[in-house]
């Protein structure tokens, strides 16, 4: 749970380069590796992200630096959501 309060810190500033293992490991709790406490944590940093205007900056970035497909697949999904 420490990793993902300290997330939830960092990912508030997008003007930075994301930080791309702690995003994988954000969004592999969510995925279900964590508790039940830490999935929903997960849940509202990655809602978070989503909502903040300037995530889309950081697309490129997470495609080039992450493995996790479901990390890829939270990247891209942003695209598709903006209109």
């Amino acid at each position: 749970m420490t990793s993902l309060v300290m997330a939830a810190e960092k990912f508030r500033d997008l003007s930075q380069a994301i930080d791309v293992p702690l995003l994988d490991a954000t969004v592999a709790a969510f995925y279900g590796t964590g508790s039940k406490e830490e999935r929903a944590a997960a849940d509202r940093i990655l809602q978070d992200l989503q909502s903040n205007p300037d995530m889309w900056l950081q697309v490129v970035h997470i495609l080039q630096n992450t493995k996790n497909l479901n990390t890829k697949f939270f990247a891209l999904q942003h695209c598709s959501n903006r209109k």
